[in-house]
Order: C-alpha cells, then sequence, then structure tokens
C-alpha cells in the first residue's frame, strides 16, 4: 500500500478544513456578513401623543394615524406629528395600527389580550378577534395589511413571531424569527410583497422577505423605533419614538 508523507497529509488536512469552513459560512452567515445600510434623516418633530407605538400612513398620504401606549387611544396626525383628529375608543396596551382601505376602517394591536381590534371611524368597535394564547408582555406589536388584502401580525419576542392569518383571523402560518432581539413595528410592501420590520433594542429596520429571509438591515440610531409607516410614492420613511415621543422622517440613501 503507498505511504502519504507527513507533509502530504498536512496539506489534505488543510484543504479539508478549508472546504468545511467554506461550507459552514454558506449555510450559516453570520451577523457580520449582514449588509447594514442608513437611511438619510430629512426631519423630526415633537409628538403631541405621548408614547407612540405604532403607525399607519393614511390613504391619500397626507396623514399618519397611531397609538399611544400611555393614553391607549387612536390619534390621527399630521405629517409634522399634530394631532388632528382623537377616536373615541380607549384600548388597553395598544402596540399597533393598520388601516383597511376596503372597508375604510382601523385595526389596532393589543399587546397583552393577543388581540387585534377593528374600529370605524369614529373609534367605534366592530369586532376583534384573539389571535394568540398568554398575556405577557410580549405580545402582538404590529399590523399590517398586504395590497392582497391579507392581514399579518408580529409577536415581540420570547419567543419573535410573524403570523399571517387567514380571512376569518384564525392564524394560516406561525414563524418563529430571531434575527433581532426584539420586534416593535410591521409594514407590508405593498410593491414588492415583502415587509419592513422595526427592531426597538437593535434600534434599527429590517427589509425582509418570507422565504429569503433579512434582506437588508437599516440602522436608525434613534432610541426605542416603535411605528413605521411607508410612502412608497415618494420613497418616504415615517419612524415614531416610543420614549421620545418624536416622529422622524427619512429617505432612503441609494
Amino acid at each position: 500500500m503507498r505511504k502519504i508523507s507527513i507533509k502530504r497529509k498536512a496539506r489534505l488536512l488543510l484543504v479539508a478544513l478549508g472546504l468545511l469552513a467554506i461550507s459552514c459560512s454558506l449555510n450559516e452567515p453570520t451577523e457580520n456578513a449582514r449588509s447594514v445600510h442608513s437611511l438619510k434623516l430629512i426631519e423630526s418633530y415633537a409628538l403631541d401623543a405621548s408614547e407612540p407605538s405604532g403607525l399607519a400612513l393614511a390613504p391619500d398620504g397626507n396623514s399618519l394615524w397611531t397609538v399611544s401606549d400611555n393614553t391607549n387611544q387612536v390619534f390621527q396626525l399630521s405629517l409634522t406629528g399634530r394631532i388632528l383628529q382623537t377616536l373615541s375608543y380607549k384600548g388597553r396596551d395598544l402596540e399597533g395600527i393598520a388601516i383597511d382601505t376596503l372597508t375604510h376602517t382601523f385595526w389596532v394591536a393589543e399587546e397583552h389580550s393577543r388581540e387585534l381590534v377593528e374600529l370605524d371611524s369614529t373609534g367605534s368597535e366592530l369586532q376583534r378577534h384573539r389571535i394568540l394564547e398568554g398575556n405577557d408582555n410580549s405580545g402582538l406589536e404590529g399590523i399590517c395589511i398586504d395590497a392582497a388584502h391579507h392581514f399579518f401580525t408580529i409577536k415581540e419576542k420570547r419567543p419573535g413571531l410573524f403570523i399571517a392569518l387567514n380571512a376569518d383571523f384564525s392564524v394560516k402560518s406561525k414563524m418563529e424569527i430571531a434575527f433581532a432581539k426584539d420586534f416593535s413595528g410591521l409594514c407590508a410592501d405593498t410593491l414588492l410583497n415583502r415587509f419592513w420590520i422595526l427592531s426597538d433594542q437593535d434600534e434599527s429596520l429590517f427589509y425582509w422577505d418570507l422565504k429569503q429571509g433579512v434582506l437588508a438591515q437599516y440602522k436608525l440610531e434613534i432610541p426605542s423605533p416603535e411605528g413605521i409607516a411607508i410612502d412608497f410614492s415618494k420613497g418616504i420613511f415615517y419612524v415614531v419614538s416610543d420614549s421620545e415621543s418624536k416622529l422622524y422622517v427619512f429617505m432612503k440613501v441609494e
């Protein structure tokens, strides 16, 4: 039998280790390998509403809607943060809002009870649906409706969950997500059927695809980002800070 020299064995071992390293890097991308981008800050405004915790752009693009984690009310805001209208509804631990353009109603997320609640234009409750079991402080944190009128919601942590809903608001699918320390806001990309997901603890906005995962991360460098709304026609990103009670306006840097 042919003998292999010690030097040749060493070379073969190094090659094998190199191939193993390549294999691991392809299947297990590290956090440092993720592409991190930035958004250009255009303006910031102090909000009349305290502790905003969710954001939605009105269909005409001329105002925003938010919920307050402090007063548990729903507010219409100008694009500079002034309160234009307050709905009559007073919830419990409100953490997200979306506008249903088909029914012209609002949907809000209540974190502790894990419920989504539909409101009419005055704030009267129309219906509510319990999405998950449990009642701790790591419940629902956002809600969005995509261009095909599908509903999605997100659970904050322990574990983080991305949840797709059926038309009757039963759970269609649940996916555990762990690309950030927590999840605090959700917006559907109406142009590409992907999602923009906020993380409070990471102070970041993630562009996420259901099949491909995180496509990009945008560092916001603002404290407690808890609501995201996007004007896709203008490329403007609106983000609210819970701890600062401020509205930030960004644009993507190409």
